[in-house]
């Protein structure tokens, strides 16, 4: 289980001291994604999403040392009016982490779907990554650049770049020290299980400590994301890497 072992100033300040021009980023691109997830998109809605999410990233560090290069803004417009891609982003939006969780340590779909739909789940995961990685960038090989596209279109989870693996580690999560994530291909790897169990594990704690988060979040000066919980995660995790901070996540293993 994660749990939350700070108190809610603490949230607050960890979601101000984070780089104001990344949360400016991230609404920027969820205001446009919003509406391309809701309704099937114009062309000019389809273009300026697609400006927005290079633009986002190319901050974010694409194109940058070993970063993959993002394809042209035109390139992604085209990929984002693909209609089974768009499916996949739909689903990981109305989901969300707040529609997953544990039971008895055991992952659960909050509806009550079978084992089965798990498995599918983890292949859908699995599979929205890697046409993310194909769609946007040229010559991707590492899981980050994809979840951090994952993240601004649909807010879904925390992306895995370094600052956030080293936030898990801290928080006692193994596996996650090396200096390269690379996309799985399967969720059967050691990397796909942790990406697979991680929306799981946060939607757990997003249920059973809402009091504390949503308090957190009230006392910032972002309280819009308080509908965001895979981007409050992700912020959270970014800033525990910080070793002259207090923890704020912590892993409880049964």
């Amino acid at each position: 289980m994660l749990e939350l072992v700070c108190r809610p100033q603490d949230i607050a300040c960890a979601l101000n001291d984070f780089k104001p021009s990344y949360h400016a980023d991230f609404d920027r691109v969820r205001q446009l994604s919003k509406s391309y997830l809701a309704l099937h998109p114009a062309q000019e809605l389809m273009d300026a999403l697609a400006k927005a999410l290079r633009d986002a990233l190319t901050n974010w560090g694409a194109g940058k040392r070993k970063a993959p290069a993002l394809k042209s803004s035109a390139q992604i417009a085209i990929a984002l009016a693909d209609e089974p891609l768009r499916e996949r982003l739909i689903r990981l939006h109305i989901g969300g982490i707040q529609t997953l969780g544990l039971s008895e340590s055991r992952r659960i779909l909050k509806a009550g779907l079978p084992r089965t739909e798990l498995d599918e789940f983890d292949l859908q995961l699995i599979a929205t990554l890697a046409r993310l990685a194909d769609a946007l960038f040229i010559g991707n090989t590492n899981v980050t650049y994809p979840m951090k596209a994952l993240l601004l279109i649909t807010g879904f989870m925390p992306a895995w770049d370094s600052q956030v693996r080293k936030g898990l580690t801290r928080a006692g999560m193994p596996g996650l020290s090396g200096t390269r994530a690379l996309l799985p291909s399967t969720p059967h790897t050691a990397t796909g299980r942790r990406l697979c169990q991680l929306p799981f594990l946060l939607g757990d704690c997003w249920e059973r400590q809402n009091a504390l988060l949503m308090a957190g979040i009230a006392g910032s000066a972002h309280p819009q994301l308080s509908a965001e919980p895979g981007r409050v995660f992700d912020v959270l995790l970014f800033m525990q890497q910080d070793p002259q901070r207090a923890p704020l996540l912590s892993f409880r293993w049964a």
